[in-house]
């Protein structure tokens, strides 16, 4: 599905092995809902209007995720307060109403028998953030791609907690640039033979960090990723 008008309550399928929905919209107030427990590869790209609400996946294989700017799910007031506003007594409608208590997600926890993923946003949205506090754990994950929208310092929180949950992860990408630029450079890295931090997969065997140009955005990532005795170098 690619350029469509979606103004329907569900898209369901018990046979469905493959779905794609690119630069589509809905209208809707409300989430268009996907049901398809038999879906092995899925891709969700930019979508205008409320993010569609993902139910159980458990075949899944294979999904690349991108939230866009059309997408309704954002903060209002996010470079105003350096953050999302719904935490600290402000006045954003959409940040407020994930704050109801309730522990249902809308993309990840369909998502988490994955073996390969790639999660992509930009920083001012509320979805991923708003299902990382009720993170489930990826048990089957090899690879992972994250854009900057989960490398946000100083305590890299989104970062943190996706790679705890991530047991079997084997290679990460860490992609920095400017929205629609392509990175230019890149830097890999790997464990210390010696030294294995506990708190993340020890079956990590790549992590690859893609960048536009060196700043301190890129210095401080890197820095925290020796944190995990993570080494990098610079090829």
């Amino acid at each position: 599905m690619r350029h469509c008008q979606i103004d329907v309550d569900k898209i369901s399928s018990l046979s469905m092995k493959s779905l794609s929905i690119s630069y589509c919209r809905s209208n809707l107030d409300y989430r268009v809902s996907v049901f398809a427990p038999l879906l092995v590869s899925l891709t969700l790209d930019c979508f205008r209007g409320r993010t569609p609400l993902l139910e159980s996946m458990p075949m899944l294989e294979t999904a690349f995720l991108r939230l866009g700017y059309a997408c309704r799910d954002f903060c209002v007031n996010y470079y105003i307060y350096q953050g999302f506003c719904g935490g600290n007594g402000a006045r954003c409608v959409n940040c407020l109403a994930y704050k109801d208590g309730s522990s249902n997600t809308v993309l990840l926890g369909a998502i988490y028998n994955a073996k390969h993923l790639e999660l992509i946003s930009p920083l001012a949205m509320i979805i991923f953030a708003r299902d990382m506090e009720w993170c489930p754990t990826f048990h089957k994950l090899k690879t992972l791609l994250l854009n900057d929208y989960w490398c946000v310092g100083p305590d890299y929180d989104a970062l943190t907690c996706i790679l705890k949950h991530s047991p079997a992860l084997e290679k990460l990408t860490l992609q920095l640039a400017p929205e629609g630029q392509a990175p230019k450079l890149e830097i890999k890295g790997s464990y210390s033979s010696v030294e294995r931090s506990t708190e993340i997969s020890e079956h990590l065997k790549l992590i690859c960090v893609k960048y536009y140009a060196v700043d301190d955005r890129v210095l401080q990532l890197l820095k925290f990723m020796c944190t995990y005795n993570i080494r990098f170098s610079f090829e």
